[in-house]
């Protein structure tokens, strides 16, 4: 019995040595160019941060904050549903953005017509400072990392001209679509993808 006791022991001793204490010092990481007190090392010291009386205190903190936001919008719900002219107030401002939006859609109706290359109306709105895309949208400063300018708060790629164009299968004779097989030969079948 002590035999097998004795190399469970010396497992469980090497397996609890930092696996970094076995190579050479960093010269661009030590000790002395950080503070040991805001320095964290594992899992177990953000645990221990999370579940500290400071950890406990800032959670506190943050519940509460949230809770305030949330009675101070529920109130001024109230507040409305009480009060003509405030939700008359409410409306105006829905129907303005709601206005707002659909106007911002609109531009992209050019789209639409099979008759033109929307390449030439999507630049010609581009220059006139209707559509922006890429770098003329405004970043987020906080989301600035290695070398990246931020990200932004829509999809670039649905700002393309031909995002409304839409992908349409080739149809061979009769409805039925020719598509090689795996030995290169044309296989016909009918109906769409597969």
């Amino acid at each position: 019995m002590k035999s097998t006791i004795i190399p469970a022991a010396a497992i469980l001793a090497i397996l609890t040595i930092p696996s970094n204490s076995f190579l050479p010092p960093s010269p661009s990481f030590t000790r002395s160019s950080t503070s040991s007190l805001t320095q964290l090392h594992n899992i177990f010291d953000d645990l221990k941060l999370i579940f500290s009386d400071e950890g406990k205190a800032k959670r506190k903190a943050y519940e509460d904050e949230r809770r305030l936001e949330e009675e101070g919008a529920l109130a001024e719900i109230k507040e409305r549903r009480k009060n003509p002219d405030k939700m008359d107030e409410y409306f105006q401002e829905v129907g303005n953005s709601r206005r707002k939006l659909r106007e911002e859609r609109e531009v992209w109706n050019f789209q639409q017509d099979p008759t033109k290359d929307p390449l030439e109306d999507w630049e010609r709105l581009r220059k006139e400072g209707k559509i922006k895309v890429g770098s003329d949208l405004e970043r987020d400063k906080s989301s600035e990392r290695l070398g990246s300018e931020g990200l932004v708060e829509v999809r670039v790629d649905e700002r393309m001209p031909y995002i409304d164009q839409g992908w349409v299968e080739a149809e061979g004779k009769g409805g039925q679509i020719n598509e090689p097989d795996v030995e290169g030969e044309k296989k016909e079948r009918k109906g769409g993808a597969i």
